[in-house]
């Protein structure tokens, strides 16, 4: 029942909605802000609180009992579940993630050098030379005006060949530059952290919670709690283990059956799993606090 003034009424799911300040009893302590409404109530800081739990709302407000001195709360870590004597302890572990990114791995260096040698080519070259050669001829009379003992020089030009150097740059040839992606498989390594739960304590401290639940069922199952006990412990203490981290109580189920049917110790005389599996489930539940 939720207190407007001097009248009460009751409080409905629909009028939580997320990010309402909770308060504690009190009025003065702030709990958080919830941050799920599902079931029969809403989580705050990992916490459920039941609709039961509320005692006084408010303006984008509400308060709630259950939360007082000497209580342990969400923001210390340890969160009371829906029974005061049931306690829930977050267990956490590190796992690794491995990406990929780019890096320069180094560089290849391809340099070009230049050398000298000697080259030889063939080549042919025209040049006139002068033959003089002395004929005899009929002998003549010389003619008027020609002076035929007058001394001079008679100039022949000679012409010819003379081989011209000359050096041009030609491509012959070039190189091929290719980078290939090569696949490599390597395993990655790195040290994690990892919590443990006591198993053992935490069933303890949640076990007057499983005889209550059971004083209440007592009239139709007919059992005792001490009959019942190993089996809610069994539930319980497999939902803590590894091997069902990510699994519901149906999808565990087939496993836990074959570990129960196998065990020896339980004689001929034993109960079935049909028998027992609402106590194992209810083991199980608890401990995942549903």
């Amino acid at each position: 029942m939720v207190r407007y003034g001097m009248e009460e009424r009751t409080m409905t799911q629909s009028q939580l909605r997320e990010g309402m300040e909770v308060y504690g009893a009190n009025g003065h302590d702030l709990i958080g802000t919830i941050t799920r409404v599902h079931g029969n109530g809403f989580d705050v800081n990992g916490q459920h609180y039941t609709l039961n739990q509320v005692t006084e709302t408010g303006d984008g407000h509400i308060h709630v009992r259950g939360t007082g001195a000497g209580e342990r709360t969400g923001r210390e870590g340890l969160v009371s579940g829906q029974e005061e004597d049931t306690l829930r302890v977050p267990v956490a572990e590190e796992r690794l993630t491995v990406g990929k990114r780019e890096v320069e791995r180094g560089e290849a260096t391809i340099r070009k050098t230049v050398t000298e040698e000697e080259q030889t080519v063939p080549v042919t070259l025209v040049n006139e030379e002068v033959r003089v050669e002395e004929r005899p001829v009929e002998a003549r009379r010389a003619t008027a005006g020609e002076d035929l003992f007058k001394e001079e020089t008679i100039r022949v030009p000679v012409r010819g060949e003379e081989a011209v150097v000359a050096k041009e740059a030609v491509v012959t040839g070039e190189v091929v530059i290719e980078k290939d992606a090569v696949t490599q498989e390597r395993q990655v390594s790195d040290t994690v952290r990892k919590q443990h739960v006591d198993v053992d304590k935490a069933y303890q401290e949640a076990r007057s919670g499983f005889e209550q639940a059971h004083t209440t069922n007592a009239a139709t199952t007919g059992r005792t709690f001490e009959q019942a006990e190993p089996n809610y412990r069994a539930g319980f203490t497999s939902a803590h283990d590894e091997r069902y981290a990510d699994q519901d109580f149906e999808t565990a189920e087939p496993e836990l059956r074959r570990t129960y049917e196998s065990d020896t110790t339980r004689g001929q005389g034993g109960d079935s799993w049909e028998q027992l599996r609402r106590e194992v489930r209810e083991g199980w539940n608890r401990a995942r606090n549903r």
